[in-house]
């Protein structure tokens, strides 16, 4: 893999990798479709007090089966625990998340055989304080990647082979901005295609605890 350093950033060449990272925002746009056809990227739901707040003493556990069967899609977390789990052939879900003053914790179960998708809009509000912890367990790697055209940031990558990048991922973290900080110098660029900005992508790596967190702060 060649790789060359301009202004701190270096810029990824491998055509393999290159194709693996379009292959998953290519699964990831037509999975938005899908769910999300005539709704914004971040939208604000009108009746907030609809919306279950998970504070600090509580832990939200669910699947995307129970997802599914209850319709809740828009939640408040402020110092709680909400904890995903993959099982649900054929649910490909959009999950909003609005961040209030605490922060909390976000978990990502193991990939199940009959795993679905979750796609998850995180905001942090105004009154956001203290950080958000995004853990994902029994993966080997993942990637962060920052798009300037669009200021948008996405954890975790959809390509789907099992010899691919984010090959145990089943969900993905989107938020408004540049929260991870990128580029810097953990970070690589795939050039724009027809003279657009570039990519930024962090990798990740679980080593033995196939585990990986990330955290996030306003």
């Amino acid at each position: 893999m060649g790789r060359r350093t301009d202004d701190e950033r270096r810029v990824l060449t491998s055509r393999d990798t290159d194709q693996g990272i379009r292959g998953g925002f290519f699964v990831l746009r037509h999975a938005l479709v899908e769910v999300a056809r005539n709704a914004s990227a971040f939208h604000t739901h009108h009746h907030a007090s609809e919306r279950p707040m998970v504070g600090a003493d509580r832990w939200l556990r669910a699947s995307l089966s129970d997802i599914a069967s209850s319709c809740q899609r828009d939640y408040v977390l402020r110092g709680g625990t909400m904890e995903f789990e993959s099982s649900g052939t054929l649910h490909i879900l959009w999950v909003r998340i609005a961040v209030r003053a605490g922060g909390g914790h976000l978990i990502f179960g193991p990939k199940l055989p009959d795993s679905g998708l979750l796609l998850v809009d995180v905001t942090l509000e105004k009154d956001a304080s203290g950080a958000v912890s995004i853990t994902f367990r029994d993966v080997a790697s993942l990637s962060v990647t920052y798009d300037a055209e669009t200021d948008i940031t996405l954890i975790g990558l959809l390509s789907g082979a099992s010899n691919e990048l984010d090959c145990n991922a089943w969900a993905v973290v989107r938020f408004l901005g540049n929260v991870c900080g990128l580029p810097d110098e953990c970070s690589e660029a795939i050039p724009g295609q027809h003279g657009g900005a570039p990519l930024h992508i962090r990798h990740y790596t679980a080593g033995e605890t196939h585990e990986i967190c990330i955290v996030v702060k306003k």
